[in-house]
């Protein structure tokens, strides 16, 4: 027997009300599963409360896009019970206090001395951007292209990109891959330079003057001197002082440079 229209209309709007519901209890649950009592305390104050406690770790969760036990031994498992915050048995905890009087160094006995006085502080989201390990797209991409190649690290982009564009994790603008293409050239690898200004140009558009100059400059090493013609005659168009341009494509026409 079929149900009444109203109550299958209505019946998404129960159940979404419900998850709503059961997520907003999700971090109480969690916090009741936190031990009364702490010990091993070595960077927090003993008399730090298990509300402020908790809320400082949830923090370092989101900052470093992580769960507990990055940093704390035990079992990956809602049931916080389950893991062993006492414990100094990975290194990963030892490194994030460490990290934490970094922290707080920086934010006392520099930024809190600058003449320009700032309210702005250092956080660990501040060069984490909810990584685990803080890095750059076109550190990421010079290493593939070192190990893997070229294709591996365009394909490696694309699926960072389809993934986390707007996240802030990573810049998927044109600078990382123009700064990527520069130190490319210097060490003559210059399909790579080609292939990642190609990518470049498609996924940033419209390109700027200093990308289509790279695109050019990186076409004219990899020995592809029609594509080079295209992008400096485009330079050009967009802007007809660019003597530089200029001069390149009087090179590549076989011109005397003036």
């Amino acid at each position: 027997m079929s149900a009444h229209p109203r109550e299958s209309a209505t019946l998404p709007l129960a159940v979404a009300k419900a998850v709503v519901i059961f997520l907003s209890f999700v971090p109480l649950m969690a916090q009741a599963q936190v031990p009364e009592k702490f010990t091993n305390l070595q960077y927090f104050p003993k008399t730090i409360s298990r509300d402020e406690l908790v809320g400082v770790m949830r923090g370092f969760s989101l900052n470093l896009g992580v769960r507990c036990v990055y940093c704390h031994a035990g079992e990956d498992s809602p049931d916080l019970r389950k893991i062993n915050f006492a414990s100094d048995e990975k290194d990963t905890k030892k490194a994030a206090r460490a990290m934490l009087r970094m922290v707080d160094s920086i934010n006392q006995e520099y930024i809190s001395k600058l003449e320009n006085h700032t309210s702005n502080r250092v956080e660990c989201v501040t060069c984490h951007h909810r990584l685990s390990k803080p890095t750059t797209m076109n550190a990421i991409l010079a290493e593939t292209i070192e190990k893997k190649g070229v294709d591996a690290a365009i394909a490696q982009y694309r699926e960072l990109r389809s993934k986390g564009l707007g996240g802030g994790q990573y810049d998927f603008g044109e600078t990382p891959l123009n700064q990527l293409t520069e130190s490319l050239l210097k060490q003559k690898k210059t399909q790579a330079a080609a292939a990642i200004m190609e990518l470049n140009v498609e996924v940033n558009t419209p390109p700027s003057g200093w990308s289509y100059n790279l695109l050019a400059m990186a076409h004219k090493a990899n020995n592809q001197p029609e594509k080079a013609k295209a992008d400096f005659e485009k330079i050009l168009e967009l802007n007809p002082k660019d003597n530089f341009a200029r001069k390149q494509l009087e090179e590549l026409n076989g011109a005397k440079p003036q």
